[in-house]
């Protein structure tokens, strides 16, 4: 079912529910497809027509899925971005995008204008010199269905990966994958329509927009906040009621650094889908009495290709089975599939998956072969189809004839108590070919001695690092991911060399 017939059909059956909650705002799900109608029609009258692309660059709220879902009715591509990029990287997706026009905020529109092209029109939620008024041409549109049909095969959204290697790449997804997202959380998670999703990631994040479309797939409602606070966290669990949470490790890594409260033990929170959250997992169960923390694997390109699910105890090291209508392969070098515990190359068969990489023939051509999507990481399957992730093939790192796992290593470094967050590279070595090099962010005071210690307790004699430097922060992504090429930059490493 394509998602805007899934809309149609909560539409029809669950009328004045909540779909969102923001802010204090709520807006029902007939309230919601009739703005977004309202939404369509302002666009059409801009010149957007099937086909097009429609950048969206703003923060959380409501005037966000509003104006997604407009584009959607539209016929057109969405293409979120993150308006805190730089200026170089906003140019760089808005000119590769090439939108029809770029829809923005009244708080938003001071750092996308300079990356945006003359020839594009800016429209935003309130009234700005040089910019389109979008708010007074809603309130003045047609708040009927627009005659724009779309198909499965029709082009629904243009994400940009997070650019840990470089320049981000344009994923093109169809209707088909776009409507078939979240329908999977509703049985692995046992979400349904009495459900409340909280999601504190943006909007433009893949977890929160996951939330999204699980809320409207179940029927149920999705809150968000403006933007993720620690101290207003569990009250506003508790207001809205809160069952499900979609979020990322560093973040409840952060609400178990806060002081204790009455609020976080009893509360309504009963699945949490935290990415990364696997190192920190007991604690936040024990801590805040939660019955089940899931972990996934997936990308921007390959969607969601496992998760952990509901009432199964979790397996050390697995992000658990694929999820439905999903099949997996581990590969050797030479193609062959590999047997069981066996590490290799992740390809997978998904609906889920994108179509194509936007303007790049020969990046798709070398990513899909024979509908089987090739990941670029490495992982194994258990007997029972259980997926193991070990690490990015060009983050694997070769040092004395090991192939070593830096995620291994950093999921072990982040388990020390004083360690806020970890990231670990190879550096080029002229005897070992590589050598380890492990970035430290604590939370207090932590010795290069007492960590490599604490790696040497738990990891084999040629994995624990060598090299050691510690930081306030490391760089990283909107979506959290650490920017790994950027620390061998500012080692005197290339990528290149690295993978010798």
């Amino acid at each position: 079912m394509l998602i805007l017939e899934v809309l149609a059909k909560q539409v029809a059956e669950r009328r004045d529910h909540p779909f969102l909650i923001h802010e204090g705002r709520r807006v029902s799900y007939r309230e919601f497809d009739s703005l977004t109608n309202r939404v369509a029609h302002a666009l059409q009258d801009l010149g957007v027509q099937k086909g097009d692309r429609v950048t969206l660059g703003m923060g959380n709220s409501v005037e966000y899925l509003l104006a997604a879902f407009g584009v959607f009715k539209a016929g057109a591509l969405m293409n979120p971005i993150n308006p805190a990029l730089g200026t170089a990287e906003l140019t760089y997706i808005i000119g590769h995008a090439e939108p029809r026009v770029l829809i923005t905020s009244v708080d938003s529109i001071a750092q996308l204008r300079p990356a945006v092209a003359k020839n594009v029109p800016v429209a935003c939620f309130g009234a700005v010199d040089g910019a389109i008024d979008l708010q007074r041409r809603i309130a003045a549109a047609s708040s009927q269905s627009p005659k724009v049909e779309v198909g499965p095969s029709d082009a629904s959204t243009l994400l940009y990966t997070s650019g840990t290697t470089g320049n981000p790449k344009g994923v093109v997804f169809h209707h088909c994958s776009t409507g078939a997202a979240g329908m999977h959380f509703l049985e692995t998670l046992g979400i349904n329509r009495d459900d409340t999703i909280l999601a504190v990631t943006p909007l433009f994040h893949g977890n929160a927009w996951g939330a999204t479309v699980t809320a409207l797939q179940a029927g149920g409602t999705l809150v968000f906040p403006k933007a993720f606070s620690a101290s207003q966290f569990w009250p506003l669990v508790h207001e809205t009621h809160a069952t499900v949470l979609y979020t990322l490790g560093t973040i409840l890594a952060i609400l178990l650094t806060q002081e204790p409260n009455e609020l976080e033990r009893d509360n309504p929170l009963r699945v949490i889908l935290g990415l990364g959250s696997a190192p920190i997992r007991e604690r936040i169960i024990q801590r805040f009495g939660v019955q089940h923390v899931a972990e996934c694997f997936g990308s921007t390109d390959a969607g969601v290709v496992t998760i952990e699910p509901l009432g199964q105890a979790p397996r050390p090291g697995s992000a658990g089975p694929p999820v439905p209508g999903v099949q997996i392969r581990i590969l050797d070098d030479a193609g062959h599939v590999q047997p069981p515990r066996a590490v290799g190359e992740i390809i997978i068969r998904s609906p889920h998956r994108m179509a194509e990489y936007f303007r790049d023939p020969e990046q798709t051509r070398q990513t899909l072969r024979d509908d089987w999507f090739y990941t670029g990481d490495l992982g194994y399957l258990d007997e029972d189809g259980w997926l193991y992730f070990v690490d990015r093939k060009r983050d694997v790192i070769r040092r004395g004839g090991e192939n070593i796992s830096s995620v291994l290593i950093e999921k072990t470094l982040r388990e020390h108590p004083s360690v806020v967050d970890a990231a670990v590279i190879g550096l080029p070595d002229p005897v070992l070919g590589q050598e380890i090099k492990a970035f430290i962010v604590a939370k207090k005071a932590v010795t290069e001695e007492e960590l490599r210690a604490f790696a040497a307790a738990r990891l084999a004699k040629f994995q624990v690092p060598r090299l050691w430097e510690f930081r306030d922060s490391l760089p990283k992504t909107a979506s959290m991911r650490v920017e790994k090429y950027k620390l061998r930059q500012e080692s005197g490493a290339t990528g290149k060399a690295l993978l010798g």
